[in-house]
């Protein structure tokens, strides 16, 4: 196929030296060196997480770091509320349901997050004693406050539970410090590994519920698997688990605080671009993700073309989803992303949009996002 340009919000682009370690012989999960990568990878993770609690991983995708996280947070006939900003929290509230809560959804206005103040509104007037919502809404790239959110949500006695599956690995999560009790995410997006592992990461003192418990979601056991592979339930995605060591040693040696910085700049850098094509962005300013930008197709292109040109430059951008398909496009700068790749992401979009009959000023949108990358000094 040749060279490519993956710029969607997941599956991202993964390191080739990630690859290659995803490549060697595969272990016996039951062995001692598997185990000793096993168990570092799940330290990793609890510095990625900011936890000392108990991380979980499992072969799966997002979709299964829901179920587990809800199935191991949620009560049968608990009162959960689900802040629904995007398509995905559909997911959480589905889920929710499955156990037999009592679910209520409440859904913000397209483009815009919740904040602290949102919360203490609806779980104070609801009686609520779960809250749950997505870190990064990557169908709107919208980005909720989880730290006011939390502290606010547990100032009213409920648990927290954060789909992280959008930013962890590129904005800053504190599960600890920000009291959110349960955070999942995937491998394929910010962690930059291919898609097929779920985790889930508890808070230093929350236990999680078995009562539950499925055959493949059984946390009692997988906890037990977690301490050792020898203890194995489920077995591990081996060569996935390789590729996940190699890639969270890639991110501790960039260091949190400059990764979740690098995240930010290429952020500004891409919506700064866009906003100088005359493109109108989905996310209100105080709510946008740092990990994938949402922007209205203009009038008179059809996303198909657009997708069609973008495809022929050898950039792939993603379109929108429920309510939103056909109308907006997607474009993810997460994990190993780099400046070069946003603004290289930028100059085709203007040579597609061009060649759709849409007045470009060639030069514009790679100008703007030069000119946000100079000034952080990248």
């Amino acid at each position: 196929m040749g060279r490519f340009l993956l710029m969607i919000p997941g599956p991202s682009i993964v390191d080739p030296e990630t690859l290659l370690d995803m490549a060697k012989p595969t272990h016996s999960h039951v062995s001692e060196d598997f185990d000793a990568i096993h168990r570092e990878s799940l330290e990793m993770l609890r510095k990625v997480f900011g936890t000392e609690g108990e991380v979980v991983l499992i072969p799966g995708s997002g979709t299964a770091a829901i179920e587990l996280a809800v199935r191991t947070s949620v009560k049968p006939g608990e009162r959960a509320l689900v802040l629904k900003a995007g398509f995905f929290a559909d997911y959480l509230a589905d889920a929710a349901r499955r156990v037999g809560a009592e679910v209520t959804v409440v859904q913000s206005p397209v483009g815009r997050g919740f904040t602290g103040e949102d919360v203490e509104r609806a779980v104070g007037r609801g009686g609520y004693s779960v809250v749950m919502l997505q870190h990064v809404e990557t169908s709107v790239a919208v980005a909720n406050p989880i730290r006011d959110v939390a502290k606010r949500a547990k100032e009213l006695g409920a648990k927290v539970v954060v789909d992280g599956i959008a930013s962890i690995g590129g904005m800053e999560m504190r599960l600890d410090d920000w009291g959110v009790d349960v955070c999942l995410t995937g491998s394929q997006k910010a962690l930059a590994v291919p898609p097929g592992l779920a985790v889930v990461a508890y808070r230093k003192g929350f236990s999680p519920l078995t009562e539950n418990e499925t055959t493949y979601f059984n946390i009692t056991r997988l906890l037990k698997e977690m301490e050792s592979t020898r203890n194995y339930y489920i077995t591990p995605a081996v060569n996935l688990v390789y590729a996940l060591h190699s890639s969270l040693k890639r991110v501790l040696a960039e260091g949190l605080e400059a990764r979740y910085r690098r995240h930010e700049v290429l952020a500004r850098a891409v919506q700064r671009g866009l906003e100088a094509l005359g493109l109108r962005l989905v996310a209100e300013e105080p709510f946008r993700a740092h990990t994938v930008t949402a922007a209205y197709i203009p009038e008179g292109v059809e996303w198909p073309k657009l997708y069609a040109e973008m495809r022929a430059r050898r950039v792939e951008v993603a379109g929108g989803l429920g309510e939103l398909r056909g109308k907006i496009f997607r474009v993810g700068h997460m994990g190993e992303v780099t400046a070069n790749d946003a603004t290289a992401t930028l100059a085709a979009l203007e040579r597609s949009l061009a060649r759709l009959g849409y007045r470009v000023e060639f030069g514009s949108a790679v100008r703007a996002a030069q000119e946000v990358l100079h000034s952080y000094g990248v």
